[in-house]
């Protein structure tokens, strides 16, 4: 428990210190940080895939570098509407071509990776950012569709790890469909069944984090094909996670926040990158619990303590002209 509150405790942190200790002229350094250790990650991840660089436990077959497929992709889908938005802000031509250049290698390499949730959060995270920015008319739809089949079809016959990533995803709805839960959707789907019948016990409080992993184990064991789920360290499902460590009453709490979120003064570009960095992560939350890993627990927080910055300074300019 102890491990578990220190890495949310200190995570959080950045949320505080972005808002009272950072100076205005230091933002865009901390975000060009960001987006150079992501460009490092997608030369790494480049040199893995065609075999120039090897780390162990990566082959070209999953070429992620620091991180779970699953995880990276969440990653660069954010990196790519981060670089969109920097797009739009920027009038200097050259940069404009740099972040063409980079948003294309991070849109490639999204779909060169087996991180499913990432590929299907990007797509939602295109209509949402399309329909945010400019009015939800027939053009624009039938633009934006046209568009992600494109990029879909196009990974499809030029990606074999996405093609069979994508075949494996039918593969595996299919086996659902007859009652098989022997594929990685199905162990999701069945840890789901597992922890609602806890859920049904323990509803308002859930069982307590440092309880939830062996009152898990134990209630798998009621269940017929309880043998697939009973080793998983999680529930592959952010809403589930909260549900079963600390109930209703947390995550009302956690879509309260969210909701505030969605509610702060920012000029227009970030008002649309919000929405879409929310709409990635609370997608991604389906087929991952983000907050209990480090990595995209930290990136959700720095988002955020950004986010909230620049309301501030967003608000104090009203003020200004008032």
């Amino acid at each position: 428990i102890y491990e578990y509150f220190k890495m949310y405790f200190t995570c959080f942190l950045l949320v505080p210190i972005f808002i009272t200790s950072i100076q205005e002229k230091y933002i865009k350094y901390i975000m060009s940080a960001f987006l150079s250790a992501i460009f490092i990650s997608e030369i790494v991840s480049w040199g893995i895939f065609l075999d120039i660089l090897h780390i162990s436990g990566k082959d070209s077959s999953d070429p992620s570098p620091f991180m779970s497929h699953s995880l990276y992709s969440i990653f660069l889908t954010i990196t790519f509407f981060v670089l969109v938005t920097e797009y739009f802000k920027t009038i200097d031509l050259r940069l404009k071509i740099f972040i063409v250049f980079f948003a294309t290698s991070a849109l490639v390499n999204l779909f060169l990776n087996g991180g499913r949730l990432g590929q299907i959060a990007f797509m939602l995270g295109v209509f949402v950012y399309v329909f945010a920015r400019y009015k939800i008319t027939i053009k624009t739809s039938f633009i934006t569709i046209v568009s992600i089949s494109v990029i879909v079809g196009s990974a499809y016959f030029i990606s074999p790890i996405f093609q069979q990533r994508a075949n494996k995803t039918i593969n595996s709805v299919k086996k659902l469909y007859n009652g098989q839960y022997n594929t990685s959707w199905g162990i999701r789907v069945y840890a789901l069944k597992v922890a609602k019948d806890i859920v049904y016990r323990h509803p308002l409080l859930g069982v307590g984090i440092g309880n939830a992993k062996e009152s898990f184990i134990k209630e798998s064991k009621q269940h017929k094909y309880g043998y697939l789920v009973k080793g998983l360290w999680h529930m592959h499902n952010q809403y589930m996670q909260i549900l079963l460590e600390s109930g209703l009453v947390d995550l009302g709490l956690f879509f309260i926040f969210i909701f505030q979120l969605l509610k702060l003064q920012l000029v227009r570009h970030y008002k649309v990158l919000l929405y879409t960095f929310v709409t990635v992560y609370m997608f991604g939350f389906i087929g991952e619990p983000l907050f209990w890993n480090r990595q995209p627990f930290i990136l959700f927080n720095l988002f955020v303590g950004f986010f909230i910055y620049q309301s501030i300074l967003y608000r104090r300019s009203l003020e200004k002209t008032t």
